[in-house]
């Protein structure tokens, strides 16, 4: 009785220890995951060219073009741990199918937020690095510019005086690189494995700079100072939807 007695402490540790140990060598499921964008102009849905959008300048304005890349995604788990995508994600709102960012090999659990670029980092910001296809070579900043790719092309139409005139919101050339970060927690546990993200459109004139398309430049290619200010509001152009 007393051998038991002086054995059970060292039971207790022991079944302690192996189950930290289980608890430890618990390994994630893996899961693809879908990053799901769609888009909004404030609280209204984006329908393509209709002159009926004000911004917060008070340019009233249509979208007729809306291409850009994703890059560098980064989903930060609640401990700590990170998710890194290294693909880079061409997309064009007006194509549904490359409006679905797909992850491989996600981990499940609890995440905190998400950090990813609008745009393609200066290692890889080289033209003709991506793969030749139409959208590809369509999106290559001019060689004369400084070369890479298009981070951003937006396009459309917006009044001004008493007619109508186009814009070209075009962001390039790695100064112009956006971060971003989402701060929502969100949790990938059960299928279908995907998160909503939304674009709100009018973000991009709006913080921290408003950003008048009279006055500080309907076309932006090339103007330092305007794809400047229309890359900080770059950041906050992402939120995820229901969080």
């Amino acid at each position: 009785m007393k051998t038991i007695i002086k054995l059970l402490p060292i039971l207790i540790f022991v079944t302690i220890l192996n189950s930290c140990k289980r608890d430890k060598d618990i390994v994630p499921e893996k899961v693809n995951l879908n990053m799901n964008v769609s888009y909004s102009i404030d609280a209204l849905p984006l329908i393509f060219d209709s002159i009926m959008y004000t911004n917060a300048a008070g340019n009233v304005y249509e979208i007729t073009r809306l291409e850009y890349y994703i890059s560098n995604i980064v989903l930060h788990l609640a401990n700590d741990e990170n998710y890194v995508s290294k693909d880079i994600f061409y997309i064009n709102a007006m194509d549904q199918n490359t409006n679905i960012l797909n992850l491989k090999n996600v981990p499940t659990g609890k995440y905190s937020y998400i950090t990813f670029n609008i745009g393609i980092d200066s290692t890889r910001n080289i033209s003709y690095y991506l793969t030749n296809t139409a959208e590809n070579i369509n999106m290559i900043w001019p060689t004369y510019m400084g070369g890479g790719y298009h981070f951003l092309k937006m396009e459309g139409h917006f009044n001004y005086a008493s007619s109508t005139t186009g814009y070209a919101v075009h962001l390039g050339k790695n100064s112009s690189l956006v971060s971003c970060s989402i701060n929502n927690e969100f949790t990938i546990d059960q299928a279908p494995y995907q998160i909503e993200m939304v674009m709100n459109i009018n973000e991009w004139y709006k913080s921290p700079y408003t950003y008048n398309l009279d006055t500080d430049g309907s076309f932006t290619m090339g103007d330092m100072v305007a794809m400047g200010k229309i890359a900080a509001n770059g950041a906050n152009v992402f939120s995820l939807k229901n969080n």
